[in-house]
């Protein structure tokens, strides 16, 4: 075009009449004019006609076909655009066409691969390879709702791609991310199938205990997570399936892993605050799979697992059971004379001709199995920018390693979008599904009626209806139902009224229901059956509206130079929440199961609705504004306010304010000299607080019971157990955070650096008040605890992607030390005693909040000559339980420490010792790939947690009471351990690490294996490889042939071993509170077989 205009300048030059020059115009004058005038329009025209047919050149199109792909081969959904404007994508096999001007750039973009620019003048066919893309500031992360690339995110994020969570089939895809994200502590300390494990954010968030003895766990702390931006409550009902009725069936188990585009984890409280109070303990982000190819795809998924228990306890059987019980008897009673009269009286023990109970049973195996599993997953997904569609159907079958148990899901999943135009866009999703789990006689994470049929006596003859233990029968033939179905439905939608000004709604519905019904026959019940059934209906209506507005203004160059961004934004949140209960006693028989009981006992079958009722509502606004310059300095700040129901009429708002700022190197001209090595570098700090309601509305305004029957009428009175609180504040959780992000050797290397000081105040408490109230108890929030941490990930690629062989290497930790900061009343410390086991927890200022509090055993008396004496009475050191003669230490009793120096052993002689919380964790994950196999190892690490070990001490114990007498009518055998790879005392003299567990006459007295003692507290690290995953990639000219553009066949072995010092089956199949009961669902291994196949 400038050719053009020179040209068109130079023809005309010469056309101007010089009208100051001619003082008239003659007629020669008159038909110069008149030719230059004619002159002028035919180079008018001709100018015209050689414009237009260069535009109409220019505009001509042309069909443009080709594929992209990487190493692997076809990659589909890949993203084409022409001049900013998205015109396609390609096909499941990689290809696509197009039509396009002659001279037109096309642009391919794919996240995670470079984008490639490349002409099509004088092309018709385009081949396209990619490259894998390592720039992790173009990712795109979700925070407060809104998507922003990571180059202008202030908070703490990490990513995972759906891919990685394929390897292993789980219920729960929460157990693919433990060793994913620094920081992220999850331990799967239940391997009962639909159950998830304890998650914690950064170490310890709460310290209030819920139960007692195998049953006493944390409060739960779970993060919030939001699927497709609707937030979702995991709430403690769910997390365990026993701290509430119900079927136990976590919401986010109902999820299948195959429809799961990515997962992103929010971690500090500047990338969490604009979630509100819900987001206290960080926010765990599902962003589900939609449809993006022209062309419809046909994915299919299966997954065929074998489990097999984990390795069990070993025990004596049969004769070497009698021979063990029967020495122990002669050698440690008080008279040979009396040993004889208590075998005598014990048949089970000396009558070895009684086939009754001359038996060698394993009763192990009665409870343990190996299972057969399957996982099958079908969806179709097609669609461009304007319109796109996918649909998921999926089955998952899991039979649990012990007898009765297991988990199934069966969902439908759809979404659907629309976008006519560039300015509104309308998103929908409708998603079923039917969740079904059998606890057995258990409840998820606890069986203790297999971890005591399992120990029962050898010597007890077979499973049977006539002789066997009720653990066994309960176990097996106990009917546990228990059925989990969601309705959920999505509605979103965007409209773009200006440039840059768009607002957007979000309506979500759903609708839950749970059933459990429990059914004891009459085998184990009395001769009578029992019937208890559990409904419950929960509704959820959320919406949220968003005003968003960014623009930009340019420099001098052209270039945007100051980027501003803005949003706000209401949400609203109803929940209700409503269950009903049936219990039938003494039903007729084990076949009607009904609302049919005895004559006289109908007062003891009761029904009715239960008193955790619950209606939650709750109001937010809120707020973003962020600024950056050149995408060089940014600046984030964001506010929001909260209020519900279950606020105290004096808390009124909760506010969640949070600010923080970025300086990305990489923008700045001075880096630009270090390009050969340096590729990007950030610095982020941010500050945010979180405020989360705690209790309820009836520890707020108290509530009314029923009360006894007066003059023939039921009254209602007061309920004195809690005295309501108007003053109830919120927890608040506030977040210091310091990260660095450095990328070098052209992202061959990346990582980050996070340092943090998270405080959270305001803790929710019960304690108790003095008995001239009325009331018995009262909720406050008087505990602070501090955790300051700090976490790394790392990430190499050894080869450059060029190469075929890669290898890449991510490795993550996270160090974490967390410390009380106030206490209720004031108090500097307070002790909190298990009534069940007696084992305490000591909550002291300045020290990590979870301090075993429990007896130092520093070894074993080799000799009598070795106990302390009392100098005043000349008495042995003894313990507090006797002041009889069998009370005193002697040799082989273990060397407990007398703390206070009076030669007695009480409780004023415990000591603070071990910490149930780990103080590092991580994980590693390596990925080889060549050609078209693939391989991929993924292991988690935990170090510095103290593990009681309570099963190693009843397995002790056991030989506390050789003879089973459990009371003067029955007995209660269990069966022995082999004590042989232990070092326990046995003559005088000898040096041992265990005391003598023969000396039974004692041991109530002496308590040599009781389970508060640092004999028991063994360090709990341990690494575990979780999986090893193998892949191949049929060639795609084969499978081309039968019409599939992709199959994948894999195999796959998780929870392949773990390494570590402890003595239990597992320190991680341990409580929150750090304690091996024994009666935790085992952890199963797994072998995998997969296909995959793309049409």
């Amino acid at each position: 075009m400038p050719y053009m205009k020179r040209v068109i300048g130079k023809l005309f030059s010469g056309l101007r009449p010089n009208v100051q020059n001619s003082p008239m115009i003659n007629k020669n004058n008159l038909k110069t004019k008149l030719f230059n005038m004619k002159y002028f329009y035919i180079m008018a025209f001709l100018c015209l006609f050689l414009g237009i047919s260069q535009n109409l050149k220019a505009q001509q199109k042309k069909t443009v076909t080709g594929t992209v792909s990487d190493n692997a081969g076809g990659i589909p959904s890949v993203n084409i655009f022409l001049n900013k404007t998205a015109i396609g994508t390609t096909n499941a096999d990689g290809s696509f066409t197009v039509s396009v001007p002659d001279n037109a750039v096309l642009e391919f973009s794919y996240i995670g691969y470079k984008t490639v620019r490349m002409s099509v003048a004088g092309k018709t066919r385009l081949t396209i390879k990619f490259e894998q893309d390592d720039n992790q500031l173009k990712e795109v992360t979700v925070q407060g709702y809104v998507s922003k690339s990571k180059e202008v995110s202030v908070g703490s994020s990490v990513r995972i791609s759906g891919k990685d969570l394929q390897a292993v089939p789980v219920a729960s895809i929460t157990d693919m991310l433990q060793g994913k994200v620094a920081g992220l502590n999850i331990q799967q300390n239940t391997g009962s199938p639909g159950m998830r494990g304890s998650i914690a954010m950064r170490g310890l968030s709460n310290i209030n205990v819920t139960g007692s003895g195998d049953g006493a766990f944390l409060q739960s702390t779970s993060p919030l997570f939001v699927v497709d931006g609707v937030p979702i409550d995991d709430n403690s009902n769910f997390q365990y399936g026993f701290q509430g009725a119900g079927p136990g069936i976590s919401p986010i188990s109902l999820i299948p892993q195959q429809d799961v585009e990515n997962i992103e984890v929010l971690k500090d409280a500047s990338a969490t605050s604009l979630y509100g109070s819900r987001g206290a303990y960080g926010v765990i982000l599902i962003t589900t799979k939609r449809g993006n190819s022209k062309v419809p795809v046909i994915r299919y998924s299966s997954q065929f697992f074998f489990s097999s228990p984990p390795k069990l306890r070993q025990v004596i059987g049969g004769k070497g059971e009698r021979d063990l019980r029967m020495a122990q008897i002669m050698q440690s009673d008080t008279s040979y004379y009396r040993a004889l009269s208590l075998l005598g009286a014990t048949p089970y023990v000396a009558d070895s001709l009684n086939a009754y109970y001359n038996n060698s049973t394993d009763w192990q195996s009665y409870f343990f199995r190996s299972t057969f599993n399957h996982s099958q997953n079908l969806s179709i997904d097609g669609g461009d920018q304007s319109f796109n569609y996918k649909v998921n159907f999926g089955y998952f079958d899991q039979n649990g390693i012990q007898e009765n148990t297991g988990f199934s899901r069966s969902n439908l999943r759809m979404n659907m979008q629309y976008m006519p135009s560039s300015k509104f866009k309308l998103y929908t999703t409708i998603n079923g599904t039917l969740g079904k789990n059998q606890k057995g006689s258990g409840n998820g994470l606890l069986n203790t009626g297999v971890a005591t049929g399992g120990q029962a006596s050898t010597l007890l003859p077979s499973p049977s209806l006539f002789s066997a233990v009720n653990s066994v029968l309960g176990a097996v033939t106990t009917d546990n139902d228990n059925k989990t179905t969601e309705l959920n439905t999505t509605t979103e939608m965007k409209y773009e009224f200006l440039p840059g000004f768009s607002i957007t709604s979000n309506f979500n519905y759903t609708f839950n229901t749970g059933v459990e019904e429990n059914f004891l026959p009459s085998t184990i019940n009395g001769n009578a059956a029992s019937l208890y059934t559990f409904n419950s209906v929960k509704n959820t209506i959320y919406n949220r509206n968003l005003l968003a507005y960014y623009f930009s203004l340019k420099d001098s160059r052209g270039e945007d130079a100051h980027n501003f961004s803005a949003y706000a934004f209401t949400e609203l949140d109803a929940r209700n929440y409503k269950a009903d209960v049936i219990k039938n006693n003494k039903v007729v028989n084990d076949y009607l199961r009904g609302p049919i009981v005895g004559v006289d006992d109908y007062l003891t079958s009761l029904g009715g609705t239960l008193d955790n009722f619950d209606q939650f509502r709750s109001v937010a606004f809120a707020g973003n504004f962020s600024y950056n310059y050149k995408r060089r300095y940014v600046i984030d700040a964001s506010y929001r306010a909260d209020r519900s129901s279950s606020n105290g009429p004096e808390a009124g708002y909760i506010k969640s304010p949070s600010v923080g700022i970025r300086w990305n190197l990489q923008n700045e001209p001075f880096t630009e000299k270090w390009s050969k090595w340096f590729s990007e570098a950030s610095f982020k700090f941010s500050y945010g607080s979180v405020l989360q309601p705690q209790g309820n509305i009836y520890d707020v305004y108290g509530k009314y019971i029923n009360g006894s029957i007066y003059n023939g009428s039921p009254t209602v009175l007061i309920d004195l157990q809690t005295l309501p609180n108007a003053n109830l504040l919120p927890t608040k959780n506030t977040t210091y955070n310091a990260a660095f992000d450095f990328g070098l050797l052209k992202n061959r290397l990346f990582g980050t650096f996070e340092a943090y000081y998270k405080q959270i105040d305001n803790q929710l408490r019960e304690k108790p008040l003095a008995n001239v109230s009325s009331f018995e108890n009262i909720k406050t929030n008087e505990i602070s605890v501090v955790n300051i941490g700090y976490e790394a990930s790392l990430t190499g690629r050894v080869f450059a992607p060029s190469k075929p062989f890669q290898w890449t290497i991510s490795i993550n930790g996270a160090i974490n030390n967390d410390y009380l900061a106030h206490l209720p009343n004031g108090v500097r410390e307070f002790i909190y005693v298990d009534p069940s086991t007696g084992q305490s927890i000591l909550y002291r200022l300045g020290q990590n909040s979870l301090t075993n509090y429990i007896y130092n055993t520093k070894g074993v008396y080799a000799t009598n000559a070795e106990v302390p004496v009392d100098p005043a009475t000349g008495l042995r050191y003894r313990s507090g339980k006797g002041t009889s003669a069998l009370a005193y230490f002697k040799a082989g009793d273990p060397r407990f420490t007398d703390l206070n120096g009076d030669y007695i052993l009480d409780e004023r002689d415990l000591v603070a010792a071990g910490n149930s919380q780990a103080r590092i964790n991580g994980g590693i994950t390596m990925d080889f790939r060549y050609k078209n196999f693939s391989m991929q190892i993924q292991g988690n690490y935990v170090i510095g947690r103290d593990v009681l070990n309570n099963s190693l001490a009843a397995q002790f114990a056991s030989f506390n009471n050789p003879l089973a007498f459990k009371n003067q009518y029955r007995i209660d055998p269990s069966g022995v351990v082999p004590l042989s790879a232990y070092d326990i005392w046995t003559t005088i003299g000898q040096v041992a690490a265990y005391p003598n567990p023969y000396d039974y006459l004692r041991a109530d007295l002496v308590g040599p294996y009781r389970t508060n003692q640092t004999l028991f507290q063994e360090d709990g690290s341990y690494f575990k490889l979780g999986y090893i995953s193998l892949g191949y990639t049929l060639n795609q000219e084969f499978t081309s042939r039968y019409g599939m553009n992709r199959v994948v066949i894999g195999g796959t072995a998780s929870n392949v071993f773990m390494i570590t010092n402890y003595s239990g089956t597992s320190p991680e199949s341990v409580s929150d509170l750090g304690r091996d009961s024994g009666s935790i669902y085992p952890n199963p291994r797994t072998y995998t077989l997969s296909l995959n196949i793309e049409f």
